[in-house]
């Protein structure tokens, strides 16, 4: 691990920039730039940068929270797979725990015993104590999540039904759904 200590906010990305270089990046082959629409900073590495996918976890541990953006699509996809994947436990973690809390872990649905994403849908609407087709909308487009209840009435309930979405994308599953606006 990589102790990073307090720093001033003009010292911030030269900070970056040495940690990321004790990665094994090459010296001008990244910037590390701050965003105003992001409100941070992005860390912007070119593929002459050299980056291997044995480095990814150094580089995700300086990022820390900061965007890492690959020039090179192949390797922001790995990157983004790996840093999926050291997340994974943490939110499943998370989830459980949130689920936990509502008692509705027992009998979870699982995703590949539905032979639909609307089967499934229902399924974790019954789970969080809500009828079929209150917070699930199928569209022309696809599964909506649209609740149709009252919010201040059923805020808990919605609240479970986020989780669980939350945790089964944690799992990993495979579940298509969008959300209105």
């Amino acid at each position: 691990m990589i102790d990073m200590s307090p720093v001033s906010p003009h010292s911030y990305p030269s900070t970056l920039t040495q940690k990321l270089l004790q990665c094994g990046l090459r010296n001008g082959k990244f910037a590390v730039e701050y965003d105003h629409d992001l409100q941070g900073y992005e860390i912007i590495i070119a593929h002459e940068a050299g980056v291997t996918c044995e480095q990814f976890d150094c580089v995700r541990e300086v990022a820390g929270t900061e965007l890492v953006t690959f020039h090179d699509a192949k390797l922001q996809q790995a990157y983004d797979a790996r840093v999926r994947e050291i997340e994974m436990p943490g939110k499943l973690a998370a989830a459980r725990a949130k689920l936990e809390k509502y008692g509705v872990l027992a009998n979870f649905p699982e995703r590949r015993n539905f032979i639909s994403d609307e089967l499934f849908a229902a399924a974790l609407e019954r789970q969080c104590g809500l009828e079929v087709g209150s917070v699930f909308l199928k569209t022309r487009s696809g599964l909506t999540f649209h609740p149709s209840v009252d919010v201040k009435e059923k805020e808990q309930c919605l609240d479970c039904v986020v989780d669980v979405i939350m945790y089964v994308a944690a799992k990993g599953e495979v579940f298509k759904c969008g959300f209105s606006g």
